[in-house]
C-alpha cells in the first residue's frame, strides 16, 4: 500500500470518526471541520456511501441556497477486533465504524513461545463467540516493539523475546479475516488521531511509559513511520554507553535506565522491600514516601523529560501526551519530568503542553482496531462476515 493510499484511508476513517462524534453532518461542514477540500470530501463520502459506511438524510433547508444533505455513519457496517499481546495477558476489544469499543476482554496468556498457535486460536474462539452479535470483519494486533506494518514482522520485541517473527503472514494464513500487525504505541497514536489529540492539533508526540518506553510522532495529521516500520523506538534511545544492557542487546539506552522494570530493579538494589508485585509494589513504595524510590523515581523522571524537550527541539512540536500503564507513577516521575522538560527546550518552544490520560489495558487494542480502519475501511467490504 503506497502513502496517498494510506492518507486516503485515514482521510475516509477521519470522516467516520467525526460523524460518529458529531452526528450528521453536511458535506461542506465536513470539509470545514476536517480543513479538507470539497472535492476531497465528495470523492471519499461517495466511496463511503457507495460501501454502505455512510448514509444520506432527507435534505435540509435553512434559507435561502441548495438545501444541505446530511451523512450519517452506519456504525454497526462493520466490526473490527483489536487485540493488543503484553507479556502475561492479551487485552481485546470489538468497535465499530465510529472507534467506539462495543465489546471487551482480557485474558491471562502467555504467547512469547508459540504466539502463532496460541493467537490463532484464541482469535478464532474470539470471532466465532461473536458470529451472530457483531461479526468481525478485521483483526488488528498491536506488538511492543519494531514492527513493519506493511509485512506484518516483529524485527524486534525485547519484552517477547521476539526477532524477525512473520507474525502478520502466519496469522492471515490462518485466519478468515484480513489481519494487520503494528506496534502497539504507533496504534494508540493513531487512535489519538483520530478519536483524541487529532481533534484539535495536526502535530502532537505520544510518549508512552511502561516496561517499554515508546514514542509516537504525528506531524501534518500523520503518523509518522518508517520505511520500514521501525519508528517510535524512544526507549532505545542511547543514553549512557557504561549503562545497564538493555533487552535490544545494547548498554544504556532510555528504557534501561527509566523503564518500569529498571525502576523495580533499582530500587531492589537499593534494599527497598514489598516490590514483588512489580509496579504496584513500586508505587506502595512511593505513596510510603521511601526515600530511595522516591530519589529514582525523580531522577527517571527527569531523564525522561530530558530526552523529550530534545524531540521537541528536533521537531518543533510542543503538544505531549502521557500514555500508558506507567501514567501511576506520574505523581513522582512528573514534577522532575516536567522541570527537565521545560528547561531543555529552545527558547520559541518554550512552556511545552503535556497532559496525562487515565490509562486503561484496552487502550492499545483500541488503537489496533483503530490502525486497521485506518489502513483499509475501504477493503472491508471485500469481505463477507464470518458466518
Amino acid at each position: 500500500m503506497t502513502r496517498r493510499q494510506v492518507r486516503g484511508d485515514l482521510t475516509r476513517t477521519e470522516i467516520l470518526a467525526l460523524l460518529g462524534a458529531a452526528g450528521p453532518l453536511g458535506r461542506a461542514e465536513i470539509a470545514h471541520r476536517l480543513g479538507l477540500g470539497a472535492a476531497t470530501v465528495t470523492e471519499h463520502t461517495r466511496r463511503l456511501l457507495a460501501e454502505g459506511f455512510l448514509r444520506e438524510l432527507p435534505p435540509r433547508t435553512s434559507g435561502t441556497g441548495r438545501p444541505r444533505v446530511p451523512l450519517q455513519l452506519v456504525p454497526d457496517a462493520a466490526h473490527v477486533l483489536g487485540v493488543r499481546i503484553a507479556v502475561d495477558h492479551l487485552a481485546g476489544v470489538v468497535v465499530g465504524l465510529d472507534g467506539q469499543i462495543v465489546d471487551e476482554f482480557r485474558l491471562p496468556l502467555r504467547i512469547a513461545d508459540a504466539p502463532v498457535p496460541l493467537l490463532v486460536e484464541t482469535l478464532l474462539r474470539e470471532i466465532d463467540a461473536r458470529r451472530h452479535t457483531t461479526p468481525v470483519r478485521g483483526i488488528g494486533v498491536a506488538v511492543p516493539g519494531m514492527t513493519d506494518p506493511e509485512s506484518g514482522v516483529v524485527r524486534l520485541s525485547g519484552i517477547m523475546g521476539w526477532r524477525e517473527l512473520p507474525l502478520g503472514r502466519e496469522l492471515a494464513r490462518r485466519l478468515p479475516v484480513p489481519v494487520l500487525v503494528d506496534n502497539d504505541l504507533r496504534a494508540s497514536t493513531t487512535a489519538e488521531l483520530l478519536f483524541g489529540m487529532g481533534r484539535e492539533r495536526d502535530d502532537f508526540l505520544v510518549l508512552g511509559i511502561g516496561d517499554g518506553l515508546g514514542l509516537g510522532v504525528v506531524l501534518g495529521r500523520s503518523v509518522q513511520c518508517g520505511a520500514d516500520g521501525s519508528s517510535g523506538e524512544f526507549g532505545h534511545l542511547p543514553v549512557d554507553p557504561a549503562g545497564p544492557r538493555c533487552t535490544c542487546g545494547n548498554r544504556g539506552c532510555l528504557q534501561a535506565l527509566a523503564g518500569q522494570s529498571a525502576l523495580v530493579e533499582q530500587a531492589r538494589r537499593a534494599g527497598v522491600s514489598g516490590l514483588g508485585e512489580g509496579l504496584p509494589g513500586l508505587v506502595g513504595a512511593a505513596e510510603r514516601g521511601e526515600p530511595a524510590v522516591l530519589a529514582i523515581l525523580a531522577e527517571a523522571g527527569a531523564l525522561l523529560g530530558r530526552c523529550v524537550a530534545g524531540v521537541v527541539n528536533v521537531l518543533a512540536v510542543k503538544a505531549v501526551k502521557v500514555i500508558g500503564e506507567g501514567h501511576v507513577l506520574w505523581p513522582f516521575l512528573g514534577p522532575s519530568f516536567e522541570a527537565a522538560a521545560a528547561a531543555g527546550v529552545i527558547e520559541p518552544l518554550r512552556d511545552p503542553e503535556i497532559t496525562v490520560a487515565p490509562w486503561r489495558d484496552i487502550e492499545h487494542a483500541r488503537g489496533a482496531a483503530c490502525l486497521l480502519l485506518a489502513r483499509g475501511s475501504s477493503e472491508l467490504k471485500r469481505f463477507s462476515s464470518v458466518d
